[in-house]
This record gives C-alpha cells, structure tokens and sequence, in this order.
C-alpha cells in the first residue's frame, strides 16, 4: 500500500493494482489481463471493503447471514469454520451477506451490509456438505478452494444486525449450543478480527474509531459464543440453533 500524488495505491500479488481516488469517488483498476477473474475477486473481497472504512464503516473478518429480515454476525479466527458455517446456512436457504469480510454501518443501531456473493470452501468442506458442483467455481489464487454460490437469491440491501455470535469449535463439545456472553468478550473478539483500511497508519485515530464503533455494537446488540463439536456432522444442529435463536 502507498501514495501516487493524492490516490491510494494497493497492489497484489496476482498481476493487478488499485488506484483509489478519494476526492473524485473512483478506483482505477489496472490488470495484466481483465478475462482473468482473480483480479474482480479481489476487488470485490479486499478493495471495497476497506473503501467503505473511508466512509465511516466497520469492517472485519467475520461472516453474515439473514434469514427474513433477521441477520447476525459469525466471529471467529482463522479456522474456527466461519465459511463451513456461512456454507451450511446458504444450503438451508439463508441468504449469507459475506462469508469472509463483513462491513458494518450505523453503529447504534447496527446495520450489516452484504459485501460478497458466495462462499468459499476447501475441498472437503465442499464434499462433506455435499454441495453442488454445477453452484460452484475454483477459486483464483487458491489450490483446491472453491466458491459456491446458494441457489437463493441475496438480499443486497444493509439489514439490522440481531446478533453476534463468537464461534468456538471444541473437542469437549458433544453438540453444538449457545451461551449468552457480556458484551465484552464480543468487543475483544471483534477488535481482533477488525480490518484496517491503512496497516501503516501511525497516529492511532482509525484504531480508537473503530474500538468505539465495535463497543457500542456490542452494547446494544446480543452476544453469544456458539461451542460446537470439530465435525461436519454437528452443522445441521448449528444451523438449528442459529434459527432458534434468531426466533426468540
């Protein structure tokens, strides 16, 4: 990331460079070859996320879905199956806003926008789901990762954020059930996950920001920390305690 005159310069390893023009609304996409698709998934998964930050969203790396006009947040480190989860849901009909990168607007009454169109999932996720070839596509840039997209349609308008939800596979775990947890543990995990539109940004103003935006999300949104057992077999009673939770 750097500077050309006033524009922003993000570049990539796959052959492809952003230019984001803040004063005039535009970004300048420059690629050795527009048929290859790796460079559209990266802007649309990496570019556009971090150009809302410029506008006073949140973003992190955390999955969305709705179902109706219910919506709710899935937290987690790297691995702890929040695209195997935004997989599951889309296959139960769940409309999933981001399986990887989540923006956030309205931070007092706290609005998840979709940021992506399908979900993205190793080999055996992909299997183990049983998830239909013909709704899916290889991923640029990774050996053996696929993009799957839910037959149902996406609602592409922002919804209100119902819940967040900290997921945490377990071997301890027989079956997969929630416990409520203080708005606290939320505001720890989502700070770690939160996405920095400038890494190198030294004064420290977008970091204090967002830790306020993501303490009032915490305040007035539930939380709950989702234990699940380390098998595909637990996801249909994932799915269902999702479902039961955004019912009450």
């Amino acid at each position: 990331m750097g500077r050309v005159g006033e524009r922003w310069l993000l570049t990539t390893s796959l052959d492809c460079a952003f230019l984001i023009d803040e004063a005039r609304h535009t970004i300048s996409c420059v690629v050795r070859d527009r048929r290859d698709p790796a460079w559209l998934d990266v802007l649309v998964r990496r570019i556009l996320p971090r150009v809302a930050i410029r506008y006073g969203a949140v973003a992190l790396h955390a999955a969305a879905a709705a179902k109706g006009d219910h919506a709710l947040l899935l937290l987690g480190a790297s691995g702890a199956g929040k695209s195997t989860t935004s997989a599951a849901l889309g296959a139960a009909g769940w409309d999933v806003l981001s399986d990887d990168i989540s923006i956030l607007w309205d931070h007092d009454a706290p609005r998840v926008a979709p940021a992506t169109t399908g979900i993205c999932v190793w080999a055996d996720s992909f299997a183990a789901l049983a998830l239909p070839p013909r709704q899916s596509t290889p991923m640029p840039g990774y050996l053996g990762k696929r993009r799957f997209v839910p037959g149902n349609e996406t609602n592409t308008a922002p919804m209100p954020l119902n819940a967040i939800v900290l997921l945490e596979r377990s071997a301890n775990a027989r079956e997969a059930h929630l416990v409520p947890v203080p708005p606290i543990e939320a505001l720890g995990c989502s700070t770690r996950e939160r996405i920095r539109f400038n890494p190198a940004e030294t004064t420290g103003a977008e970091l204090r920001a967002t830790f306020a935006a993501l303490s009032t999300m915490a305040q007035v949104t539930p939380c709950f920390r989702l234990f699940y057992p380390p098998d595909y077999g637990a996801l249909p009673a994932i799915v269902e305690q999702l479902e039961g939770m955004l019912q009450h």
